[in-house]
């Protein structure tokens, strides 16, 4: 029986612990709020000599910890130690949450089940806000479907998504009452959707693996003939399914027609090609067929931006107006532009540049954007402000500051100075705005520790999965690949939310539980 004091430390220990697993998908201050009542909590109790004691023996959450300690001794070689002490602050969820959640009671069966239900229940709630934002009702200005996330990156909202989706589906089994299990259904399915809405490919990439995975797995294990069959004949339709997007959308880059343009529109203007670009917008040559001086006349005619403005996404007008006029099939001339509608016109200004993305459900809009950048870079195109293709340019400079730096890095403060130095040295295309960090979790502590850092972040990463089995928990094992699969196309611990993400996560199916997932 607990006695008034450790009930209210216990209680205010629980409440903490709630309100960061309430506040992750919204609010940063909250969560810090959150952390600093688990720390009071923490050091509040009587038997605090006996939590250090503790935590010292226990190996796995010293070793998942080491990584805060890592960005500590970082510190000690930086020349920037502002910048490193700011960076150090933002770690302190992966010294704070291993420490105080494996030396406290491990929650009930029931409790954690309650506290995972909050964060769905926070999530989905989060989801119809940001659904609410992105059909236009909140009068915010909505460029493209990523702007919809209002809280936080929609990178890192898709990847509390990813959890919300499994952990549905852990209830979705346990769960006995039919009635319950279609709301559980439901639920996932709108999260799902509202992923492709969010056109969150990290996020969907997530989902889809882990559960090619374990659908496979279940295959393997059940016993019952026509459950089996009936999974094979599921997963072969999915997987052709997925096939067939991709060679469907693949199509849009390969060219409709022999189209020849003529010499003249229908107003006698002569059209200008570029016949050495290979561009191409759903079959069409984007370069071809066009007469920029009826193009200007009757664009300046239907829209308040000149034509030789910019769109509000910062692109230039023209190309925006052409690459729309080319998604259409259609000469870029007074003809075409007669043809666009006013809902046209409008998407054009906020910079779509292709007809098949206007609308809120496009299934297959990211999917084509993705084609169409390495179709833009293969050309030669500048890389700058695309998303996936980009990310060549951040792993090249990485790579080559980690050779410069190799065994050491170039401490915790320095890297930003050193990304700065490593565009100018190999001359990269990307434009000053888009000359990033590395987005990729191994090359950012490569980058800041060298080979000895990323050695050790690798242990940190994989010791509580081998050490204590992992791999046979459901809720440690799906953390884990979605972490994982962050880390390999964005720097997850490098914002808030995502290195509380990973935090408390971590420590959360590691340490809080009495009974071990199955």
């Amino acid at each position: 029986m607990l006695n008034s004091t450790k009930s209210f430390f216990y209680y205010s220990y629980l409440f903490g612990i709630f309100l960061l697993a309430a506040s992750l998908p919204f609010s940063k201050f909250l969560t810090s709020v959150s952390e600093l009542i688990l720390f009071i909590s923490w050091l509040a109790d009587k038997n605090i000599a006996e939590k250090i004691k503790s935590f010292l023996k226990n190996k796995t959450a010293l070793i998942i910890s080491s990584v805060f300690i890592l960005h500590l001794i970082g510190l000690a070689y930086t020349s920037d130690f502002n910048y490193g002490l700011e960076d150090v602050k933002k770690k302190i969820p992966l010294m704070l949450l291993p420490l105080v959640f494996s030396t406290s009671h491990p929650l009930s069966k029931n409790i954690f089940e309650k506290l995972l239900s909050l964060f769905v229940l926070t999530v989905v709630v989060v989801s119809f806000i940001c659904f609410y934002v992105l059909l236009g009702y909140s009068g915010r200005q909505i460029l493209q479907p990523q702007d919809a996330s209002i809280f936080m990156s929609h990178i890192r909202f898709g990847l509390l998504i990813c959890m919300a989706v499994f952990i549905l589906g852990y209830f979705f089994i346990v769960k006995k009452q039919i009635t319950i299990k279609i709301f559980i259904a439901l639920l996932i399915a709108w999260l799902i959707l509202f992923s492709i809405m969010l056109e969150s490919e990290t996020g969907l990439i997530c989902i889809a693996i882990p559960s090619s995975v374990l659908l496979f797995r279940f295959i393997l294990k059940t016993k019952n003939t026509i459950v089996k069959w009936s999974l094979c004949i599921l997963f072969a339709a999915i997987l052709i399914g997925v096939i067939k997007l991709f060679l469907f959308v693949s199509d849009n880059f390969n060219l409709s027609s022999n189209k020849k343009c003529p010499a003249a529109s229908k107003n006698g203007v002569p059209y200008t090609t570029n016949s050495s670009s290979t561009e191409i917008e759903n079959g069409n040559y984007v370069w071809q067929c066009i007469c920029e001086k009826e193009l200007a006349d009757e664009w300046n005619k239907k829209s308040k931006i000149d034509y030789g403005g910019k769109d509000l996404s910062g692109n230039e007008i023209k190309y925006t107006l052409i690459r729309f006029l080319t998604s259409k099939g259609l000469n870029k001339d007074a003809e075409g532009m007669q043809t666009l509608s006013s809902e046209e016109i409008k998407a054009i200004e906020k910079g779509i540049p292709n007809k098949n993305f206007i609308g809120i459900f496009n299934p297959t809009a990211r999917l084509q954007k993705i084609f169409w950048e390495f179709n833009l870079y293969s050309g030669g195109g500048n890389p700058s402000g695309h998303s996936v293709v980009q990310r060549f340019e951040f792993w090249k400079a990485a790579m080559g500051i980690i050779k410069e730096n190799f065994f050491f890095g170039v401490g915790t403060g320095d890297v930003d100075t050193a990304f700065v130095l490593e565009y100018e040295k190999i001359n990269s295309p990307l434009k000053q705005e888009w000359r990033l960090r590395s987005h990729n979790q191994f090359l950012a502590i490569g980058t800041a520790f060298g080979i000895v850092g990323m050695v050790w972040f690798l242990i940190a990463l994989f010791y509580p999965l081998i050490a204590e089995k992992k791999w046979k928990d459901y809720f440690y094992i799906i953390f884990f690949t979605i972490a994982f699969l962050s880390m390999l196309t964005e720097d997850t611990l490098e914002s808030q939310t995502g290195v509380t993400f990973f935090a408390f996560f971590n420590s959360l199916f590691l340490f809080c539980r009495k009974e071990n997932g199955s």
